[in-house]
């Protein structure tokens, strides 16, 4: 998913929920003209709650809306960022500390410093307040919220979930007291990671391995038997990634973790000339693999190490994993 696509759906969600707003406040303003009587003010007020009641409707629509773009920005600027300052998390609870203070205040802190969801700013918080200033004045309806937490996990490997616990209020603010609304909802979104820079390269290269995550589309997508050299020689050219249920997950990739994830496992065959130099040219070049010296010449594990070309390029990869994409034999041993 491109960048600027999502940005520009962000305009799309806000001018699509001011058509909303202009369309209750014509119905409002209409009915106040037109119910004028003290008799018809009955009238008058359910066709007030009707329009409250819309507008609430609609608010937890905005704010998945605004799930959805608030995520896609944080994760982008928080792999900038730490490509740049400090490298990994130390572990998923940092990582997810920093996240959800991303999220909701838009710093790492939630103090004031740097913008960790872009510039200008795609924080929850931001976002929320831009529907209610709009009620307010458009509509003279007041909307109190708190966003009481952000958790962000995967059950799916091109997709993270994101839950928000949110407690807001919406009353009249005109001065007639015709209805209120407190709810507490947790709204979950899926939020898609195709076009977002891949963290595990991005950081590790101090910015230089540039990779953003594409899906590979061919032959043997969700399955482990059927590879050879054709389709990775096709997958490799996409310089995409597949799922493989050993492989580690995009939200793992921040704090450099080597556990298998069975529902969200990826990986991606590395092009030499995309790596900054020196290669590390005894390395399996699977992502993962590459990054943590897992399958490397002279280590103690005693697996033999192959030059494999592929579309032109030579790249090393062990004999184990070389053996699951059914290319060990388009292989010569360079060590064991």
């Amino acid at each position: 998913m491109d960048i600027r696509k999502i940005l520009s759906n962000r305009k799309a969600i806000i001018f699509s929920l001011m058509s909303v707003l202009f369309a209750i406040l014509f119905i409002t303003v209409f009915s106040q003209n037109f119910h004028s009587s003290p008799e018809d003010s009955i009238p008058g007020s359910n066709i007030r709650i009707k329009v409250l009641d819309t507008f609430t409707r609609n608010f937890e629509n905005y704010v998945g809306d605004s799930i959805r773009v608030s995520t896609y920005m944080t994760l982008e600027s928080m792999t900038k960022y730490r490509a740049l300052n400090g490298g990994f998390f130390a572990d998923q609870n940092s990582f997810n500390q920093a996240f959800s203070n991303c999220m909701i205040c838009g710093t790492y802190n939630c103090a004031p410093g740097p913008s960790c969801t872009g510039n200008p700013s795609y924080d929850l918080n931001t976002s929320i307040a831009t529907i209610a200033n709009l009620a307010s004045i458009d509509m003279n309806i007041n909307t109190q919220y708190k966003i009481n937490s952000v958790s962000v996990t995967q059950t799916y490997p091109f997709e993270v979930e994101v839950s928000v616990d949110i407690s807001y209020n919406v009353t009249d603010n005109s001065g007639n007291y015709y209805a209120r609304w407190s709810k507490n909802s947790v709204i979950n979104q899926s939020v898609s990671i195709i076009g977002l820079r891949d963290p595990l390269g991005y950081i590790n290269s101090s910015g230089n391995y540039n990779n953003p995550i594409t899906m590979y589309t061919g032959d043997c997508q969700f399955s482990g038997g059927c590879w050879n050299i054709a389709n990775v020689t096709v997958f490799y050219k996409q310089d995409s990634y597949r799922y493989y249920s050993n492989g580690t997950n995009f939200l793992e990739r921040y704090w450099q973790g080597t556990a298998s994830s069975s529902c969200c496992g990826i990986e991606n065959i590395l092009h030499p000339n995309q790596l900054s130099s020196p290669l590390n040219i005894n390395n399996t070049f699977v992502d993962n693999y590459y990054w943590s010296n897992q399958y490397r010449c002279h280590n103690t594990n005693g697996t033999k190490m192959l030059n494999i070309t592929i579309a032109g390029d030579t790249i090393s990869m062990d004999e184990i994993t070389a053996g699951r994409y059914g290319i060990a034999s388009n292989g010569t041993v360079i060590c064991q």
